[in-house]
C-alpha cells in the first residue's frame, strides 16, 4: 500500500502544478489566473513533499519532509480565499493580506518549532505527521473558517438574480470544484491518531479535472486550446516516464533512488510546457521587427477608407507598400468595364517596360478570376502554371492578390520583391490579404462618392426624393463609412488573433461580418431606389416594382412593418413603362394608405391594419 499511496501523491502533485502553470502562462496579467496558480502551487508543495515523506523509510527524513509539506498546507486556505475573491470580481486586499500574514506565522511555527507537528505516526501507508495541541487546533479553525468564507462568497454570488447565465454556469463549476477541493481536509484526521487513509490527492485531482472540463466546455478561464495541449503533453510524459518508474519499483523495490527519479519524472512532465513557453518567447523576439511593420501597415491602411479621390487613393496605397512593407515595386490594376480589361492605374517606382493593359485571356487574369492568391515562389516549387509565372515576371510581381467586393473582382495588387531579398512569410501574405480587402472597400467607397457627387444636384431637387433624398445621400454615405471601418477592424482582429479565438469567438466574428453585409445590402437598396430616373421605357415586372416600393416604405417608417401586406400579382405580369416612375407611383400609394390607416387608428377605430394589392390583365396589354 505504501508505494501505491506515494505514487498517487506524485501523480496528483504533477497534475495540480501543471494545471496551475498553464493557467498562469496563458495570461500572466490576469489576477484570477495568478491566484489560481498560487493555490495550485501551495497544493503542489503539500502533495509532492507528502509523496517523498510517505516513501521514505527514515523517521528523521520523513519528519523533515512533512514539515516542508506543511508549509504548503498552511498557505492553502489563503490562496483558496484569494482565488474565490478574485473570481467574483472583488478586491479586498486587506482581508487577503491578513490571511497571508497568519499563514506565514504558521509556516514559521511548522519549520522552526514542535508546536504544530510533534512527531510521526506509523500507519500501514507509511509515516504520517502527528498534530501538536493546541496550536494545530487553532490552525484547523483558521483553515475551516477561511474555506467556508470563500465558499459562502461564491454561493452568495451564485444566488444573485441579475448575473448573466454564462457567469452563473462558471460560478457553479467553481463552487463545485472548490467544494470538492475542500473535502481534502479529511487528511487532517490522520494527524490526530485516527487511522483514516489519506484521500486528499483524490479530491485535488478531481478539482483539477472539474476546472479542466469547465474550461473545455464553457471557456471557464479562456485557455481551451492551451489546456488541451497541456494534458496531451502531460499524459504522454506520464506514460513514457511513469512506466519505467513503476517497473523499477517492481524490480528494485523502494529506496533512495526513488527521490531523484521522481524529480526527473516531474521535470520530464513539465519540460514540454517549458519548451512551448521558451519557443513562443524566442519566436516573438525573432519576428518582432516583422510584426511591428505588419502592425504599422494595418494601422496606416485605416486612412484608405477616408480617401474620396480615387487617384489619390491609388497613390497612397503604392507608397504605403513600398515604404512600410519595404518592397522594391508595387502596382495596382483596376478593372475597366468599357474595355473589359484590367488597366494599370498606379505603380511605384515607374518602370519603362511593363504591361499597361491585361485582357481577360491573360493567364494571370484567368487565375485571379477564381479569386486565387498568386505566389510566384510557390508556383515555381510546385512546377505548375509556367505561363502564369512568366506573366508575373513581366509584371515584376512576386505576390498578386485580387481585390474583391460584392460586385466581383475590381482589381488586383502587385507586390514586388522585398528590398532585403527575403521570401514572404505566411503571416505577411495574410497581412497583404487584409490590406487588399480594405483597399477593395475603399475603392467601392470612392466610386460611391463619385457617383453621389455626380447625381447629387438631381437627387436633392427631385420630387420623389423629398423624403428619402437626404437619407440616401448623406446618411447612407455616413453609415457606409462606419460599416467599412467596423468591417476593417473585425477583419484585422481576425487576422491578428485568429489562433487565440475559441469556437464561440469565431462564431461572433462571423456574425458581425454577416450583419455588416446585410446593412450594406439595405443601403444598396436605398441607393438603387434613389438613382436618377431616365426616360427609358421597357417591360417592367409589376410584382418586383411593388415589393421594392414596399421595402422603401418600411425604411421610411419602421411602424409600417406592423401593417399586414398582401400582394396578389403574378410574377409574369409585366407592363411597358419606366421602372423608377412606376416605383414612385406605388410608393406614394402605399404612403397614402399608411396615412389613412394611422388617422383611423388615431380616431379610436379598432382595426387590424392591412394593405391589399390585386391586379388583373385586360385586353391590348392593359393592366
Amino acid at each position: 500500500m505504501k508505494p501505491l499511496i506515494s505514487i498517487l501523491y506524485l501523480i496528483a502533485s504533477i497534475t495540480v502544478i501543471s494545471h496551475g502553470v498553464m493557467v498562469y502562462l496563458n495570461n500572466r496579467k490576469s489576477r484570477i489566473n495568478m491566484s489560481l496558480f498560487l493555490f495550485c502551487l501551495a497544493s503542489f508543495f503539500w502533495l509532492f513533499f507528502a509523496f517523498l515523506a510517505t516513501f521514505s523509510d527514515s523517521y528523521d527524513t520523513s519528519l523533515l519532509l512533512f514539515r516542508i509539506c506543511y508549509v504548503g498546507i498552511v498557505f492553502i486556505p489563503s490562496t483558496f480565499y484569494q482565488f474565490a475573491y478574485e473570481f467574483v470580481g472583488r478586491t479586498s486586499g486587506r482581508r487577503i493580506a491578513v490571511r497571508y500574514l497568519i499563514s506565514t506565522l504558521f509556516a514559521f511555527t511548522v519549520v522552526g518549532t514542535r508546536y504544530m507537528i510533534k512527531g510521526l505516526f506509523i500507519y500501514p501507508w507509511g509515516f504520517y505527521p502527528a498534530a501538536s495541541s493546541p496550536l494545530h487546533i487553532i490552525f484547523m479553525l483558521f483553515f475551516l473558517i477561511t474555506l467556508f468564507s470563500a465558499l459562502n462568497l461564491i454561493y452568495k454570488e451564485l444566488k444573485k438574480k441579475n448575473i448573466p447565465s454564462i457567469q452563473r454556469t462558471k460560478l457553479k463549476y467553481i463552487f463545485t470544484g472548490l467544494l470538492v477541493a475542500s473535502l481534502a481536509s479529511v487528511d487532517f484526521l490522520g494527524n490526530y491518531g485516527i487511522p483514516v487513509m489519506p484521500l486528499g490527492f483524490v479530491f485535488m485531482s478531481l478539482f483539477t479535472f472539474i476546472l479542466t472540463y469547465a474550461t473545455l466546455r464553457h471557456q471557464l478561464l479562456d485557455i481551451r486550446v492551451a489546456l488541451a495541449r497541456l494534458f496531451l503533453l502531460f499524459i504522454t510524459a506520464v506514460v513514457v516516464t511513469g512506466t519505467p518508474f513503476l517497473l523499477g519499483i517492481k524490480l528494485l523495490g523502494p529506496g533512495l533512488w526513488i527521490i531523484p527519479v521522481s524529480v526527473a519524472l516531474m521535470l520530464a512532465a513539465t519540460a514540454p510546457l517549458l519548451y512551448i513557453y521558451i519557443g513562443e518567447r524566442t519566436e516573438n523576439l525573432l519576428l518582432k521587427q516583422q510584426r511591428r511593420y505588419q502592425q504599422t501597415l494595418l494601422y496606416a491602411s485605416h486612412g484608405m477608407l477616408y480617401k474620396r479621390d480615387l487617384n489619390r487613393l491609388l497613390k497612397f496605397v503604392v507608397i504605403l507598400l513600398t515604404l512600410i512593407a519595404r518592397l522594391r515595386y508595387a502596382a495596382i490594376y483596376l478593372f475597366d468595364g468599357e474595355s473589359n480589361s484590367f488597366q494599370l492605374k498606379a505603380e511605384r517606382p515607374l518602370l519603362p517596360k511593363r504591361p499597361v493593359t491585361l485582357d481577360m485571356d491573360n493567364p494571370v487574369v484567368k487565375k485571379i478570376s477564381k479569386k486565387e492568391i498568386l505566389n510566384r515562389d510557390e508556383l515555381l516549387s510546385r512546377g505548375e502554371g509556367r505561363g502564369v509565372v512568366d506573366e508575373m515576371q513581366r509584371l515584376n510581381a512576386t505576390i498578386i492578390i485580387p481585390c474583391c467586393t460584392r460586385r466581383g473582382i475590381v482589381g488586383f495588387l502587385v507586390f514586388g520583391n522585398k528590398r532585403s531579398g527575403q521570401h514572404f512569410s505566411s503571416d505577411e501574405i495574410d497581412t497583404f490579404l487584409t490590406l487588399s480587402n480594405q483597399f477593395a472597400l475603399a475603392i467601392e467607397n470612392a466610386l460611391y462618392l463619385k457617383d453621389l457627387e455626380r447625381a447629387g444636384s438631381e437627387l436633392f431637387h427631385a420630387a420623389k426624393m423629398s423624403s428619402l433624398g437626404t437619407m440616401a445621400s448623406g446618411l447612407g454615405h455616413q453609415i457606409n463609412n462606419r460599416l467599412h471601418t467596423i468591417l476593417l477592424a473585425v477583419e484585422s482582429l481576425n487576422i491578428m488573433y485568429s489562433d487565440t479565438f475559441n469556437q464561440r469567438g469565431k462564431e461572433l466574428v462571423s456574425s458581425i461580418v454577416n450583419n455588416i453585409r446585410q446593412a450594406e445590402d439595405t443601403i444598396e437598396k436605398l441607393r438603387n431606389y434613389s438613382k436618377t430616373s431616365s426616360e427609358e421605357v421597357s417591360r417592367v415586372s409589376l410584382k418586383e416594382t411593388i415589393e421594392s416600393a414596399f421595402e422603401m416604405m418600411r425604411l421610411k417608417r419602421s411602424a409600417f412593418s406592423q401593417t399586414r401586406f398582401e400582394i396578389n400579382v403574378e410574377t409574369s405580369l409585366k407592363v411597358l413603362g419606366n421602372l423608377s416612375q412606376l416605383r414612385e407611383v406605388f410608393f406614394n400609394l402605399l404612403d397614402n394608405a399608411d396615412t389613412a390607416i394611422r388617422q383611423s387608428i388615431a380616431k379610436g377605430n379598432d382595426l387590424v391594419p392591412m394593405i391589399r394589392i390585386q391586379s388583373r390583365a385586360l385586353e391590348k396589354g392593359m393592366v
